[in-house]
């Protein structure tokens, strides 16, 4: 009896201490569901206090110190949050997505190095999830890398993970266009996070950067190279030249050429509040048939920028441009070009800009044999004559200077969208034969619109009046005979000059462009020989890069 009193008192005491002892294991799994119930709810200050109350009794686990950085990180406090993540990878490296918060607790410590360590750890993990994507981006552009891939990772982890990353992908792709000096795409990005975000702290900070955008004005602070190369097809290759052919080459010629353009230039010198840089440009063409028409074109120039105020630059250019045509020495001219530009913010950019050119042509005309009288046979059997008392030659000489002047104003809509452009253009030659002195007004417009799968079409038109001073010296090729004196006509030469350009271009890669286009030129005149139209269709393939912002 007794013994069976001892083996029930010793068997109860044995399943109290096996329940105590449960209790005693299961109290650290019921704390830490407790407060991570508590994160989960975003009530971080009450999940902090209970985790400081358990780390008072015991040591705190690798799961809680992972939530604590994620309650700090959660209240700003992210150098703490780092140091809980760095305790959590000591206890327990395996726990999931550990090095990311890591990282992306150093980052907002502004602690890029150890950031982008965490980060290659967790890529080297097999994590593959776009907030990585996303703060990778943002470290390497911090670090001075690529500004156009780490934009357009970003936009693309934005739209991956929309719920989580807009709109801060949105606002800070904007940032990496504009460290790459794509102003539209830039404020493309900031148009769409306020559109999307109003009454929201991102609306005032994405206005924020839009107004000042507006007021940066647009110095050029990067080297960037940009080469062209295509084939078009020209229905009138005289035309070439843009107006430096002689009519006696203007006809209704077509064919097929390569052509190349290559643009590039790069900051100098920073000294008094100015920029200083220097600029060098190509155009060449080739013909399948009219040879004659080769072009090849180079150019130097010098630019010197100056901001007035926080809206408005001024920028100087000087160079000199020379041509050959049919590989003969062609024309030679220097050029001077002031611009103004003032930015009105969302009301548009203006510029107001003039220009003078001195050309000197490298060979001239020479005199026509001088006949008796319209209709009467030429002197001595010439094949062709023209009316007595003029110098064919030095009528028409065409050395001058051109003046031009002119007002544009641009405007963007729909998000940056679409950008309007318009504006007034004046222009004078004086040249050294009468047969060139002209005015000229006009304006010229144009109109760009983004569209989807990255395409952007774009139309600009350009119409001028330009009168002469005298009638031509150039006789009607359909009055024509030979070995019979030509005449003349009495009124002064005047041309109405209308020209269009539709093009359509997309990326194919970050750097590489293509473009289609169609162009016509219709120039109207009074004068036959000078009486033309022109149509091209062409294929474009450009390739740019800029440098890094350079740093004097």
């Amino acid at each position: 009896m007794a013994r069976r009193l001892i083996r029930g008192a010793a068997l109860g005491l044995a399943c109290i201490v096996a329940l105590l002892a449960g209790s005693t294991l299961a109290q650290p799994e019921r704390e830490r569901a407790h407060v991570e119930r508590l994160a989960a709810a975003s009530r971080c200050d009450e999940a902090l206090a209970a985790i400081d109350r358990i780390a008072a009794e015991r040591a705190l686990d690798a799961r809680l110190e992972k939530v604590a950085g994620r309650c700090r990180m959660k209240l700003g406090r992210y150098a703490e949050a780092a140091a809980s993540f760095e305790r959590a990878r000591t206890l327990d490296p395996t726990l999931p997505d550990l090095d990311l918060q890591l990282g992306i607790a150093y980052f907002h410590a502004e602690d890029l190095e150890a950031a982008g360590d965490a980060f290659g750890r967790a890529r080297a993990s097999g994590v593959r999830r776009p907030e990585l994507d996303f703060y990778e981006s943002l470290v390497a552009l911090q670090l001075g890398g690529d500004p156009v891939a780490a934009a357009q990772t970003i936009e693309r982890a934005g739209r991956e993970r929309p719920e989580s990353l807009q709109p801060a992908a949105g606002y800070y792709a904007a940032l990496a266009w504009e460290r790459a000096a794509d102003r539209t795409r830039a404020e493309r990005a900031l148009e769409s996070v306020a559109e999307s975000n109003p009454g929201t702290v991102w609306e005032t900070a994405a206005r924020s950067q839009l107004d000042r955008l507006a007021s940066t004005p647009l110095v050029t602070s990067r080297p960037w190279a940009r080469v062209t190369g295509g084939l078009e097809y020209d229905s009138n290759v005289a035309y070439l030249g843009r107006g430096l052919a002689t009519p006696d080459e203007i006809d209704s010629q077509g064919d097929v050429r390569g052509v190349w353009w290559l643009d590039a230039g790069t900051p100098l010198a920073d000294f008094g509040g100015f920029t200083l840089g220097v600029r060098a440009n190509h155009y060449g063409s080739a013909h399948v048939d009219a040879r004659d028409y080769d072009l090849e074109s180079p150019g130097l120039s010098f630019w010197l920028d100056r901001p007035l105020g926080e809206r408005a630059l001024l920028r100087l250019e000087a160079g000199y441009q020379y041509a050959w045509l049919g590989y003969d020495p062609y024309v030679g001219s220097w050029n001077v070009t002031p611009q103004l530009f003032v930015d009105f913010g969302r009301w548009g950019t203006s510029r107001l800009y003039a220009g003078v050119g001195v050309h000197d042509f490298e060979s001239d005309e020479e005199d026509e044999p001088a006949g008796l009288g319209v209709g009467t046979p030429c002197p001595g059997g010439a094949r062709r004559c023209g009316p007595a008392g003029i110098d064919e030659r030095d009528r028409r000489d065409r050395d001058g200077v051109g003046v031009t002047a002119g007002l544009e104003h641009r405007v963007r809509l729909h998000e940056g969208k679409t950008e309007l452009r318009a504006g007034p253009l004046f222009e004078h030659y004086a040249a050294e034969g009468r047969e060139w002195d002209s005015w000229g007004v006009g304006a010229s417009a144009g109109v760009r619109r983004a569209l989807p799968y990255d395409f952007t079409v774009g139309l600009d038109a350009l119409y001028l009046h330009r009168p002469y001073s005298s009638p031509t010296s150039y006789p009607d090729p359909r009055e024509l005979a030979s070995g019979v004196q030509y005449g003349l006509s009495r009124r002064d030469r005047t041309d109405d000059l209308f020209a269009v350009d539709v093009w359509v271009e997309r990326p194919i890669t970050e750097r590489l462009t293509a473009q289609i286009r169609y162009g016509y030129l219709d120039n109207n005149s009074n004068a036959a020989v000078f009486d033309y139209d022109r149509h091209l269709v062409g294929g474009y393939l450009t390739y740019t890069w800029q440098g890094r912002e350079t740093k004097r």
